[in-house]
């Protein structure tokens, strides 16, 4: 930009004012540039996590929602009828080193092929595998060589417990108080922790002390 300048003697004097950047002020730019790119790119980084997130929840929801389904179905089930196993006679409900087993009905039987209308169940969680199994006995009452139907409940377990409420937390049934083989606690409260995110159910249990007086249980 021109400016004039008048001197006494009526002579003009071109001149010329810098337009560009002086050192402080391209320094200045440099490190709001920096500051401005570094909060873009945690933001950035933040949003991707947050994605990530949000499609292995999805991933988990989908798996949890057929396990919690299906542990219902368990739980809704299960009777105070005795089981055994080559000569051992196991409860309706054992837990023994978070390994939980229990007598369940709900078989039906439409092509009148003589099946048995109880079947056990036991859950059991693989460290190794991050799983959690399933395994289905078509008898209450069957031999050791007997291969159990597996089935995975659950995939990338990362930690697992299982605990039965009477009303307290307890990690085995039956205990030294329990007497008869038939009696089933109150509940069952399962924990898991899938890709670092924990859950937990609780499933009310029927009352057998009803159906015991009734004549239900043996």
């Amino acid at each position: 930009m021109m400016n004039l300048i008048k001197h006494k003697k009526n002579q003009t004097v071109y001149s010329q004012k810098s337009t560009g950047f002086t050192l402080i002020e391209l320094l200045v730019a440099i490190a709001i540039f920096a500051v401005l790119s570094a909060l873009g790119w945690k933001i950035f980084d933040y949003l991707i996590k947050v994605k990530d997130r949000n499609v292995i929840h999805e991933e988990n929801l989908g798996q949890l929602q057929g396990a919690y389904q299906q542990i219902q179905r368990d739980t809704l089930q299960i009777v105070p009828i005795s089981a055994r196993s080559g000569e051992e006679i196991e409860s309706a409900l054992r837990l023994d080193n978070q390994k939980l087993s229990f007598s369940k009905t709900g078989v039906t039987d439409p092509l009148k092929q003589g099946l048995s209308p109880y079947e056990r169940i036991e859950y059991v969680y693989n460290a190794q595998e991050k799983k959690l199994y399933r395994l289905k006995y078509s008898n209450l009452n069957r031999n050791n060589s007997e291969q159990p139907l597996s089935s995975v409940l659950l995939a990338d377990v990362d930690q697992y417990r299982i605990d039965v409420l009477n009303p307290t937390e307890l990690d085995r049934w039956p205990n030294d108080m329990i007497k008869n083989d038939g009696q089933l606690p109150r509940g069952i409260k399962i924990k898991v922790t899938i890709r670092d995110i924990e859950y937990e159910w609780i499933f009310s249990l029927l009352n057998s002390d009803y159906l015991i007086n009734n004549g239900t249980g043996n």
